[in-house]
This record gives structure tokens, C-alpha cells and sequence, in this order.
């Protein structure tokens, strides 16, 4: 069965190509990645809903060609919301970009081979102020997990010194996102510098393993570049429980601290979503727990004393 009419919450959908290799390496097609989408979906909708969306998409499966989709496209059915945030001034024109408010979306964007869910770190309601920040660990050429396991372990104990908690999910490659919910008082410039602030507190903490060195070609090989960046307005990080295009179809998948030391990235993959979703409940009740930053910002604005 290549073809298939549906109705998911009242919505009519027709998937199409569901035969199509989209991880050709583990032979999953396109019906086992809507499969995965049927699974996640519950848990993973609450993390999308009111945040414009940007997704990446595979048409030809991950050993071709993908690309980036902000704006909604022309084909975008009526019952899917959409939405314009403000342009900064001397930007480009709006963007329309999609929200992913129910299940009917998912499957609607996973049948354009939408593989990649990227959310922005603010809603709809407040658009300028984020409502959580991400310490982005991303290993370059050199490094690996390992490496990024012992980054966040250090990222960790300084968040606690700081009296934020935060809860970490894998990339679904090589790298960690650290993610700390805030409340949505804060303007992107206050939340990308107090990151900013961690990435160089750790690089001198971690001599040789950490950097911050924002041109790619300066970065010493063998580090952990620690992405400040990624907290500014109109950037995304990936989203919890989003498939990657991997060879492996691993997934960025949540994980609780106390299994920092022993989480292998290539656990979590499309083809076993009851994995993918062990740690999801404890997740969602941690980022769920907005935090102010101004006792943090003390500490750090008083030379770090008592950290």
C-alpha cells in the first residue's frame, strides 16, 4: 500500500509514497517515520505548540538533498494556523511560518518529508522573550559524544552553583542540548549573553576541550564549540523527540542527569520510539518549571563569587 486516506482530529489527510526509503541505511521508509509520528506525537506536541516552526526536508530520504522550509508553502492546508513574527528593523520580509498545534500538523508535514523539527525558543504570545535558553554543546572535528558528555557534566554542576536546574536531551548526533526554562520576562540579548557568559566560564574550566570561538576554522581541533549564538531572536534549536538525518535515524531524545554517564546518543532512534520516550515525562516536568535568571546574573555580575 503506497497510498492512504485517514482522518486524524476531525482533519482529512491522504499520505502519500509511503514506500519511500527516507533512512535507507536501517530501511525505514516513510510509513515507519508516520508510525514513529503516531507514537511521539502526544508527548511531543506540548514542546511545539505556539512556537514558529522551521522544519527540514528529505524528499529523496537523507542520502540526498535536504533543505531548510520557513515559510509555510503554497500547498499548506487551511486548518493549519500560521504566523508572522515582528521583523526587526533592516530585516527581510516576514516570514510565515507554520504552528504545529496538533497531531493532524505532524502528520501533514511528515508526509512532505519534513524529518527535522526546529521551534523557536519563544511563543506567539511573546515572541521577543523567550520562555527557556540552550546551552548548545556541539563537538567539532576531534570530538565526540564523550566529550560532550563531560562539557555538560561541568555545565551542570555550574547551573546548580547558580540555583537554575535545566534538563539535557541529546542532539540525535554528537552533541547535548542543555535546556533552562525561564520565565518570559528576559529579552533575547539578556538570554544569549548569560549563555554566552556559561560557554566562557566553561572553556576556563575546561582548558584544551572547550571553546568558544565562533569562526569554524579558528576552533582548536578536538574541543566542544559551546553555541551561545543559537539564543538569539529567530534562531532554533531542534526539537525534543525530533528525528535526524542520520545513517542511524537517531533522534534527539530526552535523558534524565543521573544517566549522563552511561547515555549512548544511538539509543533513541525512529525505529524505537518506546525508547525515545522513557525519560519524556520527567523532561516535560522540568522545562515546565519557569526560573528567573536575576540571582544568577548577581553571582556572575559579582565576579562570580560564590560559585
Amino acid at each position: 500500500m503506497n497510498k492512504v486516506s485517514f482522518a486524524a482530529g476531525g482533519r482529512a489527510l491522504t499520505l502519500t509514497n509511503l514506500d519511500k526509503p527516507l533512512w535507507p541505511d536501517v530501511g525505514l521508509t516513510k510509513a515507519d517515520f508516520l508510525r514513529y509520528i503516531a507514537a511521539v506525537a502526544p508527548r511531543m506536541l506540548p514542546h511545539l505548540r505556539g512556537r514558529p516552526l522551521t522544519v527540514v526536508r528529505f524528499p529523496d530520504g537523507v542520502a540526498a538533498h535536504g533543505f531548510y522550509q520557513k515559510n509555510a508553502p503554497p500547498h499548506t492546508p487551511h486548518w493549519v494556523p500560521t504566523y508572522e513574527p515582528p521583523v526587526p528593523t533592516g530585516k527581510k520580509r516576514p516570514v510565515r511560518y507554520v504552528l504545529a498545534e496538533e497531531a493532524s500538523t505532524l502528520f501533514w508535514l511528515a508526509n512532505d518529508a519534513a524529518i527535522e523539527f526546529h521551534p523557536w525558543l519563544s511563543t506567539t504570545s511573546q515572541p521577543t522573550r523567550p520562555d527557556y535558553a540552550v546551552i548548545d554543546l556541539d563537538p567539532g572535528p576531534g570530538a565526540g559524544f564523550n566529550e560532550a558528555r563531560t562539557v555538560a557534566h561541568g555545565a551542570w554542576e555550574l547551573l546548580q552553583r547558580l540555583g537554575l536546574w535545566a534538563a539535557p536531551k541529546t542532539s540525535g548526533s554528537t552533541g547535548i542540548h542543555i535546556v533552562i526554562p525561564l520565565e518570559p520576562i528576559y529579552p533575547y540579548a539578556v538570554t544569549s549573553r548569560f549563555v554566552g557568559l556559561l560557554g566562557r566560564l566553561l572553556e576556563l574550566s575546561f582548558p584544551g576541550l572547550v571553546t568558544t570561538e565562533r569562526n569554524v576554522a579558528k576552533r582548536p581541533y578536538g574541543t566542544v564549540y559551546v553555541d551561545h549564538l543559537q539564543n538569539l531572536y529567530g534562531k532554533t534549536i531542534v526539537a525534543v523527540f525530533s528525528p535526524r538525518p542520520t545513517d542511524r535515524a537517531t533522534v534527539s531524545a530526552p535523558f534524565p542527569w543521573s544517566r549522563l554517564a552511561c547515555v549512548n546518543p544511538e539509543q533513541f532512534t525512529v525505529a524505537d520510539p518506546s525508547s525515545v520516550l522513557r525519560y519524556g515525562e520527567e523532561y516535560a516536568a522540568i522545562v515546565s518549571r519557569r526560573q528567573k535568571l536575576e540571582r544568577a546574573l548577581d553571582l556572575l555580575r559579582r565576579g562570580f563569587s560564590g560559585i
